[in-house]
C-alpha cells in the first residue's frame, strides 16, 4: 500500500482470472473471516468496515480488476466514506474560490490606490487550506489501522 496521499492505492498482479478474484473477495465477505461487510457489483468490490466498528473517519476500499497480456491487475483504493469525502471538496473549493476573488478584488484595490483589506484573503485562504488538509491528515491517521485491515483482506485474497 503506498501511503502518499490521502488516498492511498494498492496494485498487485496475480495470475488469478478477474472473475475469480471478484468471487474469492464475494466468498471471503460472507464467511466473516475479516471483520469487513462489502458488496461486489459487475466488475467492482466496495469493501467497509462494519457500522458498529465504524467512526467518523473509517474508511472504505474500492477494488476492481483488469486482465491483461495473460494477467491479472488488481486495483484497490482507499479513502473515506463518500460524504465524507464530499464535505472535503466543499471545503477546498469553497476556500479556493474565497481566496481568489478576495485576493483579486484586494489587488485591485491595490493597484487603484485605495486601502485594499481583501488583499488579507490571500494569507487566510491559505492557512485555512492548510488546517483543511491537517484535518484530512489526522481523519487518515485515526483510519490507519482499518486501512491496513482492508489491504491485508486484499492480499489475503489474491495469495
Amino acid at each position: 500500500m503506498r501511503s502518499a496521499g490521502l488516498r492511498p492505492r494498492s496494485r498487485f498482479t496475480t495470475d488469478l482470472p478477474k472473475q475469480e478474484i471478484l468471487r474469492r473477495i464475494d466468498k471471503q465477505l460472507k464467511e466473516k473471516k475479516y471483520p469487513l461487510t462489502g458488496i461486489v457489483v459487475q466488475e467492482h468490490a466496495f469493501i467497509r468496515i462494519p457500522e458498529k466498528d465504524q467512526h467518523y473517519w473509517s474508511p472504505e476500499m474500492h477494488v476492481w480488476a483488469r486482465e491483461e497480456e495473460n494477467k491479472t491487475i488488481v486495483y484497490g483504493v482507499i479513502g473515506p466514506k463518500p460524504k465524507i469525502w464530499t464535505m472535503f471538496i466543499f471545503f477546498y473549493t469553497v476556500i479556493l474560490v474565497s481566496t481568489f476573488f478576495g485576493g483579486s478584488y484586494g489587488i485591485i484595490q491595490l493597484i487603484l490606490g485605495i486601502k485594499g483589506d481583501f488583499v488579507w484573503s490571500i494569507p487566510l485562504g491559505l492557512i485555512a487550506l492548510a488546517l483543511v488538509y491537517g484535518a484530512a491528515f489526522f481523519g487518515r491517521s485515526k483510519g490507519r489501522k482499518q486501512m491496513q485491515i482492508l489491504n491485508d483482506f486484499l492480499k489475503s485474497i489474491l495469495t
